[in-house]
Parts: structure tokens; sequence; C-alpha cells
């Protein structure tokens, strides 16, 4: 028995990722700079500077920018200067957010 064939994609069909809005304790912030280590310093929504930490399911899948919009969750302890990042937002999902006023004007770039 040999393997089934994939069908193949249509050609120019574009898909369509469904951003994450934030709830609870998540909050939009901004990176800033990049200290290495899978960590980088990032301006949140509140308008603390926190430390932020790819989690390791994400560290390999996750690749981000200074100036990207991503989404956080400060930790239970040391909330105020430490967070996850929890997902990072493409430009046209970026720019969605922003049309929809969704973002606060301190973040938007």
């Amino acid at each position: 028995m040999g393997k089934k064939k994939s069908k193949p994609s249509p050609t120019g069909s574009t898909t369509r990722r469904a951003g994450k809005l934030p709830s609870g304790d998540m909050q939009f912030a901004v990176i800033r700079e990049f200290s290495g280590g899978s960590r980088f310093t990032a301006l949140c929504e509140d308008g603390n500077n926190r430390m932020v930490r790819i989690p390791g399911r994400l560290k390999r899948r996750m690749w981000c920018r200074v100036n990207d919009l991503i989404l956080i969750k400060p930790w239970p302890v040391q909330g105020d200067i430490k967070c996850d990042l929890v997902y990072r937002y493409l430009p046209a999902e970026r720019n969605w957010l922003y049309r929809r006023n969704m973002v606060p004007e301190d973040l938007v770039i």
C-alpha cells in the first residue's frame, strides 16, 4: 500500500489567521529592545517597561522584531517587571487593530 497523495492547494489563496484579543490580565505591548536568550524589553499598555520572555513552546516558532505589536501576560509574582509573550500580531492584524482603535495611542507606531 502506498501513501495517499494530498491535494494541491489552489494558487493565490490567502489564509487568514485568527488574531487573539486581550482577555483577563493580558495586555498589548510594543517591543523596544532585545536582551538575548529569547528575552526582550517591551513598552506595555499600562506604561510600564517589562522584560518579556518567550515561553519554551513558542521559542522556535515565534520570531519577533523591534516595534512589533505583541500580546503579553504579566507574571503573578514580579508582574510589574516581568511577563510572558502570548501572541505576536502580523502587520495586517496590527493594522486592523489600529483602524478600530483597540490599541492605546501610546503604542501606535
